[in-house]
């Protein structure tokens, strides 16, 4: 329960100063896991459909990460801190919390392999925020998928496919 309390001081910087790759690599993955164990309840306040504690809270840290990684720089170039996002960002069970975790991908320009991007892009939880990163990073290769995306439910994702496109043809 160290990993909790080493969390609540995420925006001191002092903390952050001091944190290591390996310090927030395993603050990372002992978060999400301890999340996804005891935080299983519930609710659709904001979207439907419900989004589980651990949701909030995984998508939480993303967000708290792209913070951090504004002030010590060090920590976009850490193979090992990329590698964590990756492995979190694949990991389904932690379900729409990733969402934060694929935006990260493009502000870290986190090197996907094609399969795990063909993966990720049939993840209906986070496909749409990856496009984002897909673009940012001028990934090409994946215009059949987008373009069956665009007959997606979701508008703005359909608008994020389309962007894709329209971009990827001047890479």
């Amino acid at each position: 329960m160290k990993f909790l309390n080493e969390y609540s001081k995420i925006e001191n910087e002092e903390f952050i100063n001091n944190l290591k790759d390996e310090d927030l690599s395993n603050l990372i993955n002992e978060l999400c896991e301890y999340w996804f164990k005891h935080e299983k309840s519930g609710n659709s306040i904001y979207s439907n459909p419900i989004w589980y504690s651990f949701e909030h809270r995984i998508w939480r840290l993303g967000e708290d990460l792209r913070l951090l990684l504004k002030k010590k720089k060090g920590f976009k170039k850490s193979m090992l801190i990329q590698d964590t996002i990756i492995d979190i960002l694949k990991n389904d069970k932690y379900g729409k919390g990733r969402q934060t975790f694929a935006l990260l991908i493009g502000e870290l320009k986190c090197d996907l392999m094609k399969d795990d991007i063909k993966m990720l892009l049939s993840d209906k939880d986070i496909y749409g925020h990856l496009i984002i990163s897909l673009r940012k990073l001028k990934i090409k290769g994946f215009d059949e998928k987008m373009k069956s995306i665009i007959n997606s439910e979701k508008g703005w994702i359909k608008s994020e496919a389309k962007k894709y496109l329209d971009k990827s043809a001047s890479w």
